[in-house]
Protein backbone atom coordinates (compact mmCIF):
# COMPACT_ATOMS: atom_id res chain seq x y z
CA UNK A 1 0.00 0.00 0.00
CA UNK A 2 1.11 3.22 -1.43
CA UNK A 3 0.56 6.89 0.74
CA UNK A 4 0.71 9.92 -1.19
CA UNK A 5 1.45 13.11 0.20
CA UNK A 6 0.73 16.19 -1.36
CA UNK A 7 1.87 20.26 -0.08
CA UNK A 8 0.45 22.89 -0.85
CA UNK A 9 2.41 25.99 -0.31
CA UNK A 10 0.41 28.09 2.51
CA UNK A 11 -0.65 31.81 1.88
CA UNK A 12 1.17 34.74 2.72
CA UNK A 13 -0.08 35.78 5.80
CA UNK A 14 -0.37 39.75 5.71
CA UNK A 15 -2.58 42.42 7.52
CA UNK A 16 -4.04 44.67 5.29
CA UNK A 17 -1.72 47.74 5.94
CA UNK A 18 1.30 45.44 5.21
CA UNK A 19 -0.75 44.18 1.77
CA UNK A 20 -0.67 47.98 0.36
CA UNK A 21 3.31 48.57 1.37
CA UNK A 22 5.74 47.65 -1.55
CA UNK A 23 7.88 45.21 -1.37
CA UNK A 24 11.67 44.81 -2.16
CA UNK A 25 11.75 44.42 -6.07
CA UNK A 26 13.62 40.41 -6.48
CA UNK A 27 17.40 41.31 -8.27
CA UNK A 28 17.07 41.07 -12.27
CA UNK A 29 20.76 40.54 -12.88
CA UNK A 30 22.59 39.16 -10.08
CA UNK A 31 25.35 37.39 -12.46
CA UNK A 32 28.68 38.11 -12.02
CA UNK A 33 29.65 38.66 -15.89
CA UNK A 34 27.10 37.14 -18.02
CA UNK A 35 27.09 38.95 -21.31
CA UNK A 36 28.51 41.32 -23.96
CA UNK A 37 26.25 43.90 -22.50
CA UNK A 38 28.17 43.98 -19.26
CA UNK A 39 30.99 44.44 -20.49
CA UNK A 40 29.28 47.82 -22.13
CA UNK A 41 28.46 49.21 -18.85
CA UNK A 42 31.94 48.98 -17.40
CA UNK A 43 33.15 51.65 -19.59
CA UNK A 44 29.61 53.64 -19.48
CA UNK A 45 29.84 56.29 -17.02
CA UNK A 46 26.07 56.58 -16.55
CA UNK A 47 26.60 53.22 -14.64
CA UNK A 48 28.80 54.83 -12.31
CA UNK A 49 28.18 58.66 -11.62
CA UNK A 50 26.65 58.69 -8.14
CA UNK A 51 22.77 60.14 -8.57
CA UNK A 52 22.87 59.86 -11.96
CA UNK A 53 23.24 56.28 -12.27
CA UNK A 54 20.20 55.44 -10.10
CA UNK A 55 17.96 58.01 -12.72
CA UNK A 56 19.61 56.43 -15.72
CA UNK A 57 18.64 52.64 -14.61
CA UNK A 58 15.45 53.86 -13.98
CA UNK A 59 14.59 55.77 -16.76
CA UNK A 60 16.07 53.11 -19.04
CA UNK A 61 15.11 49.92 -16.74
CA UNK A 62 18.85 49.05 -17.54
CA UNK A 63 20.21 46.58 -14.73
CA UNK A 64 24.20 46.42 -14.05
CA UNK A 65 25.83 43.38 -12.77
CA UNK A 66 27.95 42.95 -10.18
CA UNK A 67 30.70 42.36 -11.93
CA UNK A 68 30.15 45.37 -14.12
CA UNK A 69 29.38 47.50 -11.23
CA UNK A 70 32.89 46.69 -9.76
CA UNK A 71 35.17 46.68 -12.49
CA UNK A 72 33.93 49.88 -13.43
CA UNK A 73 34.07 51.37 -9.77
CA UNK A 74 38.01 50.02 -10.11
CA UNK A 75 37.79 51.78 -13.62
CA UNK A 76 36.65 55.41 -13.09
CA UNK A 77 37.57 55.80 -8.94
CA UNK A 78 40.65 53.76 -8.16
CA UNK A 79 40.95 51.70 -5.08
CA UNK A 80 38.19 54.12 -3.56
CA UNK A 81 35.44 53.31 -6.15
CA UNK A 82 36.28 49.62 -6.51
CA UNK A 83 35.59 49.49 -2.59
CA UNK A 84 32.39 51.98 -2.71
CA UNK A 85 31.46 49.60 -6.16
CA UNK A 86 31.27 46.69 -3.83
CA UNK A 87 29.72 48.26 -0.39
CA UNK A 88 27.60 49.51 -2.98
CA UNK A 89 26.95 45.77 -4.38
CA UNK A 90 26.11 44.16 -0.83
CA UNK A 91 23.62 46.83 -0.35
CA UNK A 92 22.11 46.30 -3.47
CA UNK A 93 21.77 42.46 -2.56
CA UNK A 94 20.48 42.82 0.94
CA UNK A 95 18.31 45.35 0.12
CA UNK A 96 17.05 45.08 -3.51
CA UNK A 97 18.10 48.46 -4.27
CA UNK A 98 21.02 50.08 -4.43
CA UNK A 99 22.20 53.18 -1.99
CA UNK A 100 20.72 55.51 -4.39
CA UNK A 101 18.07 54.17 -5.20
CA UNK A 102 17.60 53.53 -0.96
CA UNK A 103 18.41 57.59 -0.61
CA UNK A 104 15.84 58.33 -3.07
CA UNK A 105 12.97 56.07 -1.23
CA UNK A 106 14.12 57.80 2.01
CA UNK A 107 13.62 61.06 0.85
CA UNK A 108 10.35 60.82 -1.23
CA UNK A 109 8.17 58.95 1.48
CA UNK A 110 7.78 55.70 -0.79
CA UNK A 111 8.97 53.50 2.41
CA UNK A 112 7.22 55.24 5.47
CA UNK A 113 7.31 54.02 8.99
CA UNK A 114 4.14 52.55 9.92
CA UNK A 115 2.59 52.35 13.78
CA UNK A 116 2.59 49.48 15.54
CA UNK A 117 -0.12 47.63 17.52
CA UNK A 118 0.55 46.95 20.78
Amino acid sequence: MTTAITIYPQAENTSPAQAGKAKAPDITNDNFFASFADVLDVINPLQHLPGISTAYRELTGDAISAGARLAGGALFGGPIGFFASLINSIIEQETGKDVGANLYASVSGKYEKTETLS
